[in-house]
């Protein structure tokens, strides 16, 4: 007896829709920020394209602030929790200049790192590139890895 070809894709469907659920479950659900992000954003807009570009904190503000302009409708704090939300998914720090704040948002390093970073640049002048942040003493390179793609100079 021949068996058809799709119920050999059936467990692998299924799996993807296990991982999905799960997935939107944990991140989703009780996340506030993302809410908000899916209320002000994606009633004009596709979430992917959206999310597509990293941007800086002046940038995301200029963004909303033209969504605002255009007619985007939101509270104040929710316009808040939605740049927020954005600095965290697709952000972009320059770690010359970037907070502490921000590169803990954008980077999900610890305070403790981000302070490391802000007073390394303070005592030792600009990052040139990547490698040169790696030399900051203690501080958790996996993570910083991680984010290398939301990192400018």
């Amino acid at each position: 007896m021949k068996v058809p070809r799709t119920l050999y894709l059936l467990p692998f469907t299924f799996s993807l829709f296990a991982l999905a659920f799960v997935g939107a479950s944990a991140q989703g659900q009780d996340d506030a920020p993302a809410a908000a992000f899916r209320r002000v954003c994606s009633n004009c807009h596709d979430a992917e394209r959206i999310l597509s570009t990293r941007r800086t904190r002046t940038q995301w503000e200029e963004v909303i602030e033209k969504m605002i302009d255009r007619g985007a409708e939101g509270t104040s704090d929710d316009f808040t929790t939605a740049e927020e939300y954005l600095m965290r998914v697709s952000g972009r720090v320059n770690v010359n200049r970037a907070s502490t704040k921000d590169m803990m948002t954008v980077l999900s390093i610890s305070d403790k790192d981000a302070s490391a970073i802000a007073e390394y640049r303070k005592t030792n002048g600009e990052f040139k590139d990547f490698d040169a942040l790696t030399k900051v003493p203690g501080i958790d390179l996996d993570k910083l890895n991680k984010g290398r793609d939301a990192i400018s100079f």
